[in-house]
């Protein structure tokens, strides 16, 4: 039992320090998400005083009820600003060009951590002080950018290293790597339980109500309507999506069956984005599953180790 747990231990230890040189994902990570944050942002340029400043659709006292005093928004920044003698129109001007500026910082790969931090504080202050308005790919853009404060992305393939003509510097990302990795297979696993739980996933009744939804399919219009003649197709759908998920911390860390996987919860994402126009939270998902899986080439903790471990365990047990 002994020689169980320390093969165990010592395959955890490996699986979550073991050091990875590898740097693509990391470029790629901090340059995607840089480019889904800084796309996202021009398209809500024609409409930022609608949602950020004091003219909104939704009055900034209502918007802002349930926040907390000590929660940092956009109108607090203004009020300060205003207190300090300068306009909400020189304001809300600073903040759009600090915003564009740190998503180009980000992309170009310098100080990238920096730029990250100060782009995180002044995307929440965005997304608090209109929360009415946002959604999936807000929330997930936040988290990537805290990702980007732990990762070292400005060592390898930046615009940094080439003005200070330093060498990519070795650096053991493999922790938050790991934690990146078991953080988006913890979300999908409890997307898909959350569908299983209920019935209308079992029936093809969401796919039927999401692809019919009026602000959904308004780019292609694509005629779904001859599946109320096929339900089985929704049914087939809603299933399909149940096990893409639930079934994802499973089949990602098999390195047989990883790209696959992947490729399943891309063109799920795909389909999402071109049906229900939800662009940049499916831009940003598989940015996340490309990040994290597609350049692992393979896994030090796989079930085939642990199933010989379990067989070793009734062995020496019997014996």
């Amino acid at each position: 039992m002994k020689k169980i747990l320390n093969s165990m231990e010592r395959s955890l230890e490996q699986f979550f320090f073991a050091p990875d040189l590898r740097s693509e994902f990391l470029a790629f990570f901090r340059v995607s998400v840089g480019m889904v944050a800084l796309m996202h942002f021009m398209a809500t340029l024609r409409d930022f005083d609608r949602l950020f400043s004091s003219q909104s659709i939704v009055p900034q006292d209502i918007a802002t009820v349930f926040h907390p005093e000590w929660l940092l928004t956009f109108p607090k920044i203004v009020q300060f600003a205003a207190w300090a003698g300068i306009s909400e129109a020189s304001t809300i001007g600073v903040a759009q060009g600090l915003y564009v500026l740190f998503c180009l910082m980000i992309i170009l790969g310098l100080y990238s951590r920096p730029a990250a931090a100060l782009l995180l504080l002044l995307q929440i202050a965005l997304v608090k002080g209109s929360a009415f308005f946002v959604y999936g790919a807000d929330f997930f853009t936040s988290m990537s950018l805290f990702y980007l404060i732990l990762f070292p992305g400005d060592r390898f393939f930046s615009l940094r290293n080439w003005l200070s003509k330093r060498p990519e510097q070795a650096v053991n990302f493999t922790p938050v790597k790991r934690m990146f990795q078991l953080h988006l297979c913890i979300a999908y696993f409890f997307s898909g339980l959350d569908k299983v739980l209920g019935f209308n996933w079992h029936n093809g009744e969401s796919i039927w109500k999401a692809i019919n939804l009026p602000y959904s399919n308004r780019d292609f219009y694509f005629d779904f309507s001859w599946m109320a003649q096929y339900p089985a197709i929704l049914v087939t759908l809603g299933w399909a999506t149940i096990l893409i998920e639930m079934l994802y911390p499973v089949f990602v860390w098999i390195p047989q069956t990883r790209k696959i996987w992947v490729f399943f919860t891309v063109c799920m994402h795909l389909g999402i984005a071109l049906v229900l126009n939800l662009y940049y939270f499916s831009a940003i998902m598989i940015v996340w599953n490309l990040s994290n899986f597609y350049f692992e080439n393979g896994t030090v903790w796989s079930l085939g180790k642990w199933f010989k471990l379990k067989a070793f365990a009734r062995y020496q047990h019997a014996g």
